[in-house]
Formats: C-alpha cells, structure tokens, sequence
C-alpha cells in the first residue's frame, strides 16, 4: 500500500510541474515588460557628483526605472524637485514638477505639471511643460511660459520659450512683458 501512494504522489507532483511551467510568450502576453518597470523605488534622493563635488541633489517619491526595454527611461510619476550647483558649492538652479521623465536614447528630460525653474539671481519661470536636451543644452517649451525677475517685473511667452540651459541666452516666442518702473525721485 504504501508503494502505490508514493507512486500517485509522484504522478501527482510531476503534473504539477509540469501544469505550473510558465511559456514566456503567454507572459508577454499578460505582462508588457515595456510597462513593467524594471526597478521601482520610494522616497528617492540623488546626489551627483564629480570630483567629490556636488553637482546635482535630486529627491523625488518614486522612481520607475525602465532599463531592459526599447526606450530606456527614468520616470518620476510623482515628481521631483532639484537643485543644480556651481564647481564651488554655489547654487545653480531649483527645478520642480509634478512629473517627469528622463529618455536614455535622446538625452532629453522633460518635465509637466507646475514646472518652475529658479535660476541663481531668483527669477522664476514657469510652465506646465518644458524639456532639457542634455546634447543640445538647451531648455525649451513649447507651452505658456511666465519668467519673473526677483524685482517682481514679469514677461511671458505664449508659444513657449527656448534658452541655453545656463540661460545666458534666452527667449519667449510670442511675448509680452510687464516692467516694474521704480522712481528715481521717491
């Protein structure tokens, strides 16, 4: 009696193996590995550095990395926020957004929802979308974009703008500006 149940027991098992195998196509099929990330991390922060100084810290509370897929990309469904530094520590630039992403192929960043960027003499530009091109470096948007000095005086552009990503040189496409004028005499 006891042989017979080690024999149905091992039938028994070898169909279960053989039932659970996994055919990767049927997979494919009901997981898109492109959807899939292929890390997934919480309460991100980056710091990057060069020659032991401080570039870039970057925090965010996800991360999707999509590595092993045709368009390599870093997603932040949940935003970000940044901060970029000069060689001696100094402040740069603040970015923040409500999303982004980072295209591995095209070296392009780009980011949507609430995008405002702050430059180092604290003027503000904003926009609901803009992107980095990394190559090119430039930063641009093809959408309303609002610039304010520090000094409160504002100009926008209502096709967007296009700038070196240092911004020493800058535009709005289709402008209009409003300047504060202070009175020498009061």
């Amino acid at each position: 009696m006891q042989f017979h149940r080690k024999i149905w027991l091992f039938f028994v098992l070898m169909i279960t193996v053989i039932s659970c195998s996994n055919d990767m196509d049927v997979i494919n099929k009901i997981i898109d590995p492109e959807e899939e990330p292929d890390v997934l991390a919480t309460d991100v922060e980056t710091w990057y550095t060069d020659s032991a100084r401080l570039q870039m810290k970057m925090i965010a509370p996800i991360l999707k990395q999509y590595v092993n897929v045709q368009n390599p990309r870093d997603e932040f469904p949940e935003g970000l926020h940044a901060w970029m530094y000069e060689k001696d520590g100094t402040l740069k630039a603040e970015v923040s957004a409500n999303w982004a992403k980072n295209d591995h192929t095209t070296k392009i960043w780009e980011a949507q929802g609430n995008v405002v960027l702050i430059d180092a003499s604290g003027a503000r530009i904003e926009s609901e979308q803009m992107f980095w091109d990394q190559e090119q470096q430039i930063v641009y948007s093809n959408k309303f974009t609002k610039y304010t000095t520090k000094t409160g005086n504002v100009a926008t552009g209502r096709n967007g703008m296009h700038a070196k990503q240092d911004f020493s040189e800058w535009k709005l496409l289709s402008g209009n500006a409003t300047l504060i004028v202070e009175d020498e005499d009061q």
